[in-house]
């Protein structure tokens, strides 16, 4: 059987999906207090970032992917299939979400809050800042480490670094018993502004995203 056949099994070959510019650098605190002030800084300086991640949902889909976020914290989360071609894009600005399956030709636009799950928070500001170990503003509970983020409570939604660092390395979104799951491979500063991306002609309307 040809490469092309297995791919959705086994994913034969994979294609890298590099983020080119600067790596982020870790902090160079000694203590909690040290890391809070640090990560702070560097929020109020955010030029944006782009990292290259492995996606983990509660259905049990593992993916790599590219997040980005621009400095008015825009976020587009670009799922790629196993060949390198897009599978998905989830597009968020202000509450705003645009979904996109490219592999089943479907688009879905509303609010985050009308997502289900873990993914309505996945999609808002404080966690696209929480998923790259910085901190947001608001009511968010946040524990630190030497290192960086250790944990973030929003609202029921529980956030954990592991291990503590910045940039993060294994961050896990949980609510309920949904979970998501993210490994950052690599990550670099700086991101164009992005935009809402446009929906093909010929996707079918309104199908919302499934966990």
């Amino acid at each position: 059987m040809t490469c092309l056949a297995l791919v959705l099994l086994s994913g034969c070959r994979t294609i890298r999906h590099v983020p080119e510019g600067t790596p982020l650098t870790p902090l160079t605190s000694s203590n909690a207090s040290d890391a809070a002030q640090q990560l702070a800084a560097r929020r109020s300086q955010f030029r944006g970032e782009r990292s290259l991640i492995r996606l983990r949902l509660p259905n049990g889909v593992s993916a790599r992917a590219q997040l980005q976020v621009d400095p008015s914290l825009r976020m587009m989360l670009t799922v790629y299939t196993p060949i390198g071609t897009t599978a998905a894009r989830l597009y968020s600005a202000a509450g705003d979400v645009v979904f996109i399956n490219d592999l089943e030709k479907t688009a879905w636009r509303g609010r985050a809050t009308e997502l289900g799950g873990a993914l309505d928070t996945f999609a808002t500001e404080a966690a696209a800042l929480l998923i790259i170990g910085l901190p947001p503003g608001g009511d968010a509970a946040l524990s630190y480490s030497p290192a960086g983020l250790a944990r973030a409570s929003l609202a029921d939604v529980i956030i954990r670094f592991d291990p503590p660092s910045y940039p993060p390395q294994h961050v896990t979104i949980a609510r309920g018993e949904q979970q998501i799951e993210i490994d950052h491979l690599e990550s670099v500063e700086g991101s164009e502004t992005l935009r809402a991306p446009e929906v093909p002609g010929n996707y079918r309307c309104c199908v919302a995203p499934q966990l």
